[in-house]
């Protein structure tokens, strides 16, 4: 009987430990902590909320599917949030994976920073790397050929720069690996 408790016990700590809700992040903000999810209500409809003390303080909807949400000090002054949606554009019309960024003002409203409408090739996928200082984004894109590439992007000023390629001309299954490498 002493096993099996301890056994939960520790199991409960674990569970409580790991934040398994990847769709959830907690910044500090001066003094607060500030936690920001992505609520996803249908396949087309998810808001990015902001709580302050289990209290809804902001929130920005996005009605688009979303593929990924990450976030990182990319401006190097503050955490930003990435989202991956899938839209079209004005100038290309066919629905595509695109990369939003999102700041968080200093009164703590969540605000569009740069909704972008491509990189360099189609987007497939992308990864906040908080190992550096401004992070940096990896993205994958796919190539005219079918295979894909993994590149390396920073933020400037007003969009993200293309800094180079890791891998090009590889498949997805290898790219997904590069794209996991901080």
């Amino acid at each position: 009987m002493r096993t099996k408790l301890y056994f939960i016990i520790l199991l409960t700590i674990n569970l409580l430990s790991c934040n398994k809700d990847k769709n959830t992040f907690i910044v500090k903000s001066g003094d607060k902590d500030l936690t920001i999810n992505l609520h996803t209500y249908s396949d087309t409809l998810s808001a990015i909320e902001l709580r302050i003390d289990d209290s809804l303080h902001s929130s920005w909807p996005l009605r688009y599917p979303v593929y990924q949400f990450d976030h990182g000090n990319i401006t190097g002054d503050k955490t930003v949030i990435a989202v991956g949606v899938i839209k079209p554009t004005r100038f290309d019309p066919k629905p595509d994976k695109r990369l939003f960024l999102f700041k968080i003002t200093d009164d703590n409203y969540i605000r569009p920073l740069w909704l972008g409408s491509r990189v360099a090739q189609p987007l497939e996928d992308f990864k906040v790397i908080n190992s550096l200082e401004p992070a940096l984004i990896r993205t994958i894109e796919r190539e005219q050929d079918g295979t894909f590439l993994v590149a390396k992007y920073k933020w400037r000023g007003f969009g993200l720069e293309f800094i180079d390629y890791i891998r090009r001309g590889i498949s997805l299954e290898e790219a997904q690996k590069l794209l996991q490498k901080g």
